[in-house]
């Protein structure tokens, strides 16, 4: 019987990152430009789903909806720190995920893979 490259690759994934990635989850490997590797999972029933960054040593950080940027996260508070450190505002187009700074390309597939998961957040 022929090996399945899907759970053997969902296997490396869990093995590379030490989170546990079951065959039913949903994932997605990105490499950015500055070859940060990066995971994405989504269980089953679960309302989130789990970033993995290289980057922050595989820590597991909760996703619960589309990418935000700086502005929209921070608080009124820090939108005005925002803006005397940087008059030009480009820092308040940053991409989060929760406390996470992503780069453009980050932010993009992640939407997509939270968008492309979302019947799994519906099922149990």
């Amino acid at each position: 019987m022929a090996s399945d490259p899907g759970i053997e690759l969902k296997a490396l994934l869990s093995q590379m990152s030490g989170f546990p990635i079951d065959n039913k989850d949903y994932v997605s490997y990105f490499i950015n430009d500055s070859g940060e590797r990066v995971i994405f999972v989504q269980k089953q029933g679960q309302q989130a789903g789990t970033l993995l960054h290289s980057d922050m040593d595989w820590e597991p950080k909760s996703v619960n909806g589309p990418t935000k940027t700086m502005a929209d996260a921070a608080t009124p508070e820090q939108q005005e720190m925002l803006a005397k450190v940087n008059p030009g505002g480009g820092l308040f187009n940053t991409p989060m995920c929760g406390d996470v700074i992503l780069d453009r390309t980050e932010a993009k597939w992640l939407d997509a893979c939270y968008s492309a998961s979302e019947p799994l957040r519906h099922t149990s």
